[in-house]
């Protein structure tokens, strides 16, 4: 009866305290839930590049690369290019041989520029890529043009040896170095302005008997 007694008073010095540290424990958990939900949301928010497919074509005697991608931006992205700030994204591309000991010798590397940005006064946005530029009405079809590739001529066939394998590699990224410069500083390790795709490999296929 005496141990009894003893758990009841303890028990009942325990209450209040686990009545505070409860209240507190779900005070915890909710601002837990409200971050992950904010985390969330801003990671469905963010600007992403996804290659989905790129092949290497014989045309005469180059080859060229043909590529598809989805860009998505961020409300912000977006609303740093409706105040009038030009989106350079870089694609690079690279052609090596493997090497099972040591680093892969690299045979070709190609880069170039393409422009995504809106005249306010028309209200077109603008693709520009190599002396061409193109305006749409929507952004959504600005991206469309943007996120194709097409006979990008990237080398010359006699770079190729026979007998040898070869990897290719595609990425898309932002250039942050195109940004106004002011933005620069701020777009250094900021993760808004991070925009790039995962590096794409392949193996291509080249008809080299001729």
């Amino acid at each position: 009866m005496d141990n009894y007694n003893q758990m009841q008073s303890m028990m009942g010095c325990f209450m209040p305290y686990y009545k505070k540290t409860k209240h507190v424990f779900l005070g915890v958990v909710f601002m837990l839930a409200m971050l992950l939900g904010v985390h969330s949301s801003q990671a469905a928010n963010a600007s992403n590049i996804h290659i989905k497919n790129a092949e290497l074509s014989q045309l005469e005697d180059a080859y060229v690369l043909n590529s598809e991608f989805d860009i998505s931006l961020s409300p912000f992205i977006e609303d740093a290019l409706n105040k009038g700030i030009p989106l350079t994204f870089l694609v690079e591309f690279q052609l090596s041989t493997p090497r099972k000991y040591w680093f892969d010798d690299e045979v070709v590397s190609q880069s170039h520029h393409v422009t995504l940005s809106y005249h306010a006064l028309s209200r077109q946005y603008l693709v520009k890529r190599s002396g061409r530029q193109q305006s749409y009405s929507s952004l959504q079809k600005a991206k469309e043009d943007l996120s194709k590739i097409k006979d990008w001529s990237v080398f010359d066939k006699r770079a190729l040896k026979k007998g040898e394998a070869y990897q290719a590699a595609l990425r898309v990224r932002l250039d942050q170095s195109k940004l106004p410069k002011p933005l620069q500083v701020e777009a250094a390790g900021s993760e808004d302005w991070s925009i790039l795709s995962e590096r794409y490999r392949w193996i291509p296929s080249f008809n080299l008997l001729g």
